[in-house]
């Protein structure tokens, strides 16, 4: 009962009832927060309160009473992270020191030594309030645990897990007795309490636990003890400093209107909230808005199966996530529309209204800056959230400035977005590609369509969609299926998601086994290496080795560990899944190598690649085996090529063209460069330097007229098809093997059009960064940043990642905490130069925040692009550090005008121009007049052809004749190094 008092009203007992605390002294300047020695019970009064003396029960029964006590006492400030939490008045923080962190690994490694093959005694039966060690059914892990009851005739047991907070219900035969040898450390997590503050409506709500849970979970706070209690677990009164914003979290629970401070708290520290809960609750007396939520629910338009009305679909995420609206409420949303602003622009601005999840309020777009109807969906930060606009669909993530309370009025319209659900189809690929949603974009915008419902399901109506403004009829349905973008799906009824049970998880220890990693060999564009062809199918399909760094050697010890690891016959439940990596039995020569799943057949048997060499087998069930991580650490060494200059003289490859091919690369040491990269692998130029003149090997097909010369390279990849995981990992493998560099995209300016465009980043005249002024795709954008911050936040183990340049990553911006996509321009051994390939701004990082950007995530193109001067020459071949610097001041950070003259391999062919004082200045002439390029186009030409002309009385005219014929002979022979008739040529040439 007097425990029970004091939790009711802590403040006023804290002076009355004085808890007892004998086992908490004040902490010296230089001692550890743990006692250095063990302390033997021998005595009631040397138990902490609240725990029961047990010794009697067994002798060698380790109670909570015998572990070393935390030297925790009144105002002392501590570190930590919050590993469990239940609602604000339980919580459990997770000491932050040096020596939480060594008692915890000590810990760990002792229990996993001890009772790694211990076996249960069946007699052993643990008692209330004893200490024991158990391990926890999520990752199974050994961990102390404290008894808290027991069930003996179910034969089970309520524990807590002592170093985290958690607790579980498990078997008793799961439980093993503490051994006395190992160390007696104290809990290194506390049970704690919010300090000032007492739940505003009797108890926590779940809007109050899920949205304090999302600030605190696992999050670093200071932590600050007001008070202690003697309970079963000792339990401490603390002030938590939410070390983002430096709020306290009582303060940020009452404005929020979740929490009130106790009655006749009188604290300093609070007066100069004493506004507060006057506030709480309270809107402006002159628009009404009252206390009451339930009078800030809104209204939910009412649809039946069969109803069909004449609406417009206003977002679209995908043909199986949308949003309609029914036309004939236009004119109501129009007039609730000039509601919102009237309201809006007389409310003044609040900066303690913090909305709950689920909350309906007022949010000012981003986009044209007028109010609007919108649910709270989540807290991004403590200054941010992410919001869905009811009527509309769509959603971003504003600062909670830009919000304010909504009145009841304004919310007696219904909610007008409806979510719906295409009925009938289903993606043919597993996933909704951006074409199948653009051609679906396309169909729809700015039309009247025909809805009707076909069915109803948990959160949204599933619909058919049909444009009768047009003869015959337009179903998107059916548009869908004949583009080959979906497939029919004659069940109606989507799968509804069920309860799923969240289980709290130790800090620091993972909820399943991370997946395997993998990687490929990196290469780059316009890398030229040694390789050999080590499979080969045609010149459009082809497996190189890359031979540097003794790559083959690592293989080739690899591939014997690997087979003395499968010739053991372990026990052997692997199952194969599309993606997986795994070890494969080659028939050919009765050894196993690393080898990735491709295929599941009907008959039960697996086609694998074998990623080290690129052939594709198929193989029994029984012949594949799990493959431990080790064996992953080298690189996938096969990677998968084609001929980047040549394309087949039909749609296939002939067999002589196939045959000449291997003739040409069978065993021999080649050169490639790397001409371009794409999700099917590395278009090379492959260069034969072991005859007496380099062979190029496109050359050779095209002069004996079994190939074409490729008019641009590869353009018959299937680029309309979105690269998932597995593609990357199965059909992939050269994209796999180099830098992120190429596996991004940005946006396309249509050819002769000028645009205004700010320069970001100048690495030289044939590349540099520019930024539009007009940047489009800003919904997408938001949208893709809540998944970033979402996807970021979620990596729990940041391992040692070193972008390269010209990499893609995710890059935290310093201003806001937020996670973009970067672009990196510089590394060094600490750092990292981004640019933030949707915005333009650029800053240099910590290694510690950038990470790994999935492929998912670069679909949406980059929203600046890549520039290079049209028919700009450096001087001889190479750039001039003065070049770079007088374009920098020209360009760099300055608006300009680009009129683009083409489109190459992703980068704009461009003409800059530059406003001044005299009119319009062309930054390529001034580089020309200043002698530091040449210019090589058409325009110019004529000028130089000209120049030529006046210069035929000099008296170097002979010579000036013979330097061209020499200049013709060796462009002759770089470009025909395999022509059989090039001494006849060049004898013409010299006549000429």
């Amino acid at each position: 009962m007097a425990q029970a008092c004091q939790r009711r009203d802590w403040s006023a007992h804290s002076i009355v009832c004085k808890p007892v605390q004998q086992n908490f002294h004040k902490l010296e300047d230089n001692k550890s927060p743990f006692e250095t020695k063990n302390v033997d019970v021998k005595d009631e009064r040397d138990c902490p309160l609240g725990v029961t003396k047990e010794k009697a029960l067994g002798a060698d029964k380790i109670m909570f009473s015998d572990l070393r006590s935390l030297q925790l006492s009144k105002t002392m400030e501590i570190k930590g992270a919050v590993t469990e939490f239940k609602h604000p008045s339980d919580f459990y923080v997770q000491l932050y020191s040096s020596e939480v962190l060594e008692c915890m690994n000590q810990l760990s490694a002792s229990l996993k030594e001890t009772y790694a093959n211990k076996v249960h005694e069946e007699d052993y039966i643990p008692v209330k309030g004893e200490v024991c060690v158990a391990k926890y059914t999520v990752d199974q892990t050994w961990n102390r645990v404290l008894i808290q009851d027991v069930d003996v005739l179910q034969k089970k047991a309520q524990v807590l897990y002592i170093d985290y907070g958690n607790e579980e219900v498990i078997p008793v035969n799961s439980i093993h007795q503490l051994n006395r040898n190992i160390d007696l450390f104290p809990p290194c997590a506390i049970k704690c309490f919010v300090a000032n503050v007492i739940p505003a409506e009797g108890s926590w709500s779940n809007d109050c636990i899920t949205t304090i849970k999302s600030l605190l979970m696992e999050q670093f706070c200071c932590v600050k003890i007001v008070d202690i209690f003697s309970e079963e677990v000792v339990t401490f009164a603390v002030d938590v400093m939410l070390t983002s914003s430096g709020k306290l979290l009582d303060h940020v629970l009452i404005e929020m209107g979740y929490g009130l401070k106790p009655k006749g708290q009188n604290s300093k520290k609070q007066s100069a909230d004493s506004s507060d809960l006057e506030d709480v609750g309270k809107m402006t007396a002159e628009n009404k808005i009252v206390v009451d939520r339930s009078d800030l629910i809104p209204k939910v338009l009412t649809l039946n199966v069969g109803d069909e009305f004449c609406g417009v679909v206003a977002h679209i995420q995908t043909p199986e996530d949308f949003f309609c609206q029914q036309l004939q409420s236009g004119h109501k949303l129009a007039e609730l529309q000039a509601s919102l602003s009237k309201y809006c622009g007389q409310v003044s601005p609040r900066s303690d209204f913090y909305p709950t999840i689920g909350d309906v309020c007022c949010a000012q777009f981003s986009e044209d800056g007028q109010w609007y109807r919108a649910s709270v969906l989540a807290y991004a930060s403590e200054e941010s959230v992410l919001i869905g606009y009811v009527d509309y669909g769509n959603f971003e993530i504003l600062s909670l400035t830009r919000l304010c309370p909504i009145t009841p009025k304004l919310l007696e319209l219904p909610m007008q977005a409806i979510k719906c659900v295409l009925a009938g189809v289903k993606p043919s690929l597993g996933i909704w590609t951006p074409e199948a949603i653009c051609l679906m974009k396309n169909i729809v915008q700015n039309k009247m369509m025909t809805v009707k419902v076909v069915d109803k399901l948990e959160n949204s109506s599933l619909v058919e969609l049909i444009d009768r403004s047009v003869t015959p009829h337009i179903s998107v349905t059916r548009v869908l299926i004949d583009t080959g973008f979906a497939v029919g799906n004659k069940g109606v009824v989507a799968d509804k998601p069920g309860d799923v049970k969240e289980t709290d998880v130790p800090l620091g220890v993972e909820a399943k086994v991370s997946p395997l990693e993998w990687t490929w060999v990196e290469l780059a564009v316009d890398e030229t290496v040694d390789v050999v062809v080590c499979m080969m199918y045609s010149p459009g399909e082809f497996y190189c080795h890359v031979l540097k760094e003794d790559a083959l050697k690592k293989l080739s010890d690899l591939n014997k560990l690997l087979a003395d690891y499968c010739q053991q016959k372990l026990p052997n439940d692997f199952k194969a899944e599309i993606g997986q990596p795994c070890c494969a039995f080659f028939v050919g020569d009765g050894n196993w190598y690393r080898a990735l799943v491709k295929e599941i057949l009907p008959t039960g048997n697996i086609k694998v690649r074998f990623v080290d060499y690129g052939n594709t087998e198929e193989v029994a069930a029984d012949e594949l085996q799990m493959i431990p991580s080790e064996f992953l650490e080298l690189p996938f060494q096969g990677v998968q090529c084609w001929l980047a200059v040549t394309q087949p003289r039909n749609r296939h490859w002939t067999k002589e063209a196939i045959a000449r091919f291997q003739a040409c690369v069978a065993g021999k040491k080649l050169q490639a460069r790397v001409v371009e990269i794409s999700e099917n692998g590395v278009g090379t130029e492959l260069t034969d330097l072991s005859t007496s003149y380099p062979r190029i090997i496109d050359d050779v097909l095209i002069d004996e007229h079994l190939t074409l010369k490729a008019s641009s390279p590869h353009k018959d990849l299937a680029n309309n098809i979105p690269v998932n995981k597995h593609d990357l990992q199965i059909d992939a493998p050269g994209l796999q093997a180099i830098s992120s560099a190429e596996q991004w995209r940005t946006i396309e300016l249509p050819v002769n059009k000028t645009v205004q465009a700010s320069v970001l980043e100048i690495v030289n005249p044939n590349l540099f960064y520019a930024l539009p002024n007009e940047v489009a795709e800003q919904e997408k954008l938001c949208v893709l940043t809540a998944e970033l911050l979402e996807y970021c936040n979620a990596q729990k183990s940041r391992s040692a990642y070193r972008p390269k340049i010209g990499d893609a990553c995710c890059a935290k911006y310093t201003k806001d905490d937020f996670w973009y996509r970067a672009v990196v321009l510089g590394t060094s051994d600490a750092d990292v130069k981004v640019l933030y390939a949707d915005y333009g701004n650029i800053e240099t990082l910590p290694l510690c925040r950038v990470q790994p950007i999935p492929a998912s995530h670069l679909q949406l193109p980059f929203q600046i692009i890549k520039c290079s001067f049209e028919g700009l020459m450096e001087l001889n071949g190479s750039c001039s550090q003065l070049m770079i610097e007088l374009l920098k001041n020209f360009m760099l950070d300055q608006n300009v005008m680009l009129s683009v003259k083409g489109v190459i391999k992703n980068v704009h062919i461009v003409l800059v121009e530059k406003c001044s004082e005299n009119g319009t200045v062309n930054i390529a002439d001034k580089l020309v007049m200043y002698g530091l390029a040449k210019n090589i186009t058409s325009k110019n030409q004529s000028a130089l052809n000209k120049e030529k002309m006046n210069r035929v009385n000099c008296c170097c005219t002979e010579l000036q004749k013979q330097v061209e014929k020499h200049e013709q002979i060796l462009l002759f022979l770089l470009n025909n190094p395999t022509n059989q008739n090039k001494f006849i040529e060049m004898k013409k040439l010299l006549k000429s």
